[in-house]
């Protein structure tokens, strides 16, 4: 029996259990007890009581005020049963602690667990993205890694069968893409990171795999020892995506004449910074190092980039003179480019997920000469190595 609560408190008429309302939720998140809405819409405490329930549902009237005592739409309140029900999902950390967060996600269940991966609202991509879910408004656990509940815009099953990678490299876009071009589509969730927080995220279960680009200092050697620092006794397998050419983008025709990392310290150099934890920085930190150069001596541009491209749109827009990236993103732009050294991007994949289908085609599209004929015409990347397994370690 489902009762329509009106303004006319002798109007009540049974409606059928097609309706169901989050009006509970977005109650708690204006910090509203049950007594202060039902006066705010005047309606008692047990009417209320009863549409959060689910036991009534509303008339236009009270519906419309709810909605504006809340700054809600109505049907954010109040939606028809046949909709996916409401999961429980680990929202997963930002990958940047300076990006922003929203309502939107995209989902994917990763060992079992639904989770939610906030999608940035100020990446202009995030405008062609469709999200899988909006997160319902109410109290949060605290913590980076929290429990939300997310009501669903897409087929559940479809989700389950996604795969999340975590990389800085913008061709994963294009490898997203091909893949899902394909006739037994395999659908990736590309989110943008840089390598140390796709690592995290991979320790956190919060990807499927990691892209990273990380030389060890002390021995040389790519990836691998971050790896085994962060994950110790777990078995990953590293597959190499490509590899590129790392270094110094600048304005078209160079007018400053940055040579080299030593000139980036001049006090009329602007250098846009990169988020925390990018491989950029590590690069960077390095070669002046070896130029015994402090890093403290480098004049910021005020801004930080999120990623490769958002450096080269930077620069090519004004913002500032200099950055680190990879030389297609210069290409993309038509800036000029110093090369400071030649980096290894690779995929790092759990090995309990070495014979899943979708890995095992992501490698095998990886390395075919389709994909890499297209990267290769990108610039700036070496394919010889793509879809190689180039590295292991092991459990124990």
């Amino acid at each position: 029996m489902f009762d329509v609560v009106s303004s006319q408190p002798d109007m009540k008429v049974t409606r059928s259990p097609v309706i169901r309302t989050s009006l509970k939720e977005f109650r708690l998140a204006r910090g509203l007890s049950q007594l202060q809405l039902a006066r705010k819409v005047g309606l008692s405490r047990q009417s209320l009581c009863g549409l959060e329930s689910g036991r009534v549902v509303p008339g236009t009237d009270v519906a419309l005020r709810l909605a504006l005592v809340l700054g809600c739409r109505i049907e954010s309140l109040f939606f028809l049963n046949n909709s996916p029900e409401p999961l429980e999902a680990t929202m997963a950390a930002p990958p940047s602690a300076l990006e922003l967060t929203g309502p939107r996600v995209s989902l994917a269940e990763i060992n079992g667990q639904w989770i939610a991966h906030p999608i940035d609202p100020r990446r202009s991509e995030s405008f062609s993205q469709a999200a899988d879910g909006l997160v319902i408004p109410g109290p949060q656990r605290r913590g980076r890694a929290r429990t939300v509940r997310i009501d669903p815009l897409a087929d559940l099953e479809t989700l389950r069968r996604r795969l999340v990678v975590m990389g800085c490299a913008p061709a994963l876009g294009m490898l997203a893409a091909r893949l899902g071009q394909e006739p037994a589509g395999i659908h990736i969730s590309w989110v943008q990171g840089s390598s140390m927080a796709a690592l995290e995220a991979l320790g956190r279960g919060e990807v499927h795999v990691a892209g990273l680009h990380l030389c060890d200092e002390a021995t040389h050697e790519f990836n691998l020892p971050f790896v085994r620092r962060a994950l110790p006794g777990r078995a990953m397998l590293f597959v190499n995506f490509a590899s590129w050419e790392q270094g110094i983008i600048v304005r078209a025709g160079n007018p400053l004449g940055i040579r080299g990392v030593e000139d980036v310290v001049h006090r009329k150099i602007r250098l846009i910074q990169r988020e925390p934890g990018a491989g950029a920085n590590k690069l960077l930190e390095q070669a002046l190092r070896a130029k015994k150069v402090s890093l403290g001596a480098v004049r910021g541009s005020g801004s930080v980039a999120l990623g490769h491209m958002e450096v080269a749109q930077a620069i090519a827009m004004g913002a500032a003179d200099a950055g680190i990236a990879i030389r297609s993103a210069a290409a993309a732009f038509g800036l000029g480019f110093i090369p400071l050294a030649v980096e290894r991007f690779d995929l790092v994949i759990p090995r309990t997920l070495a014979t899943d289908p979708r890995i095992e085609r992501l490698v095998d599209t990886l390395g075919s000469r389709t994909f890499r004929r297209e990267l290769d015409t990108v610039g700036g990347y070496i394919t010889h190595e793509s879809g190689h397994q180039v590295g292991e370690t092991r459990s124990g």
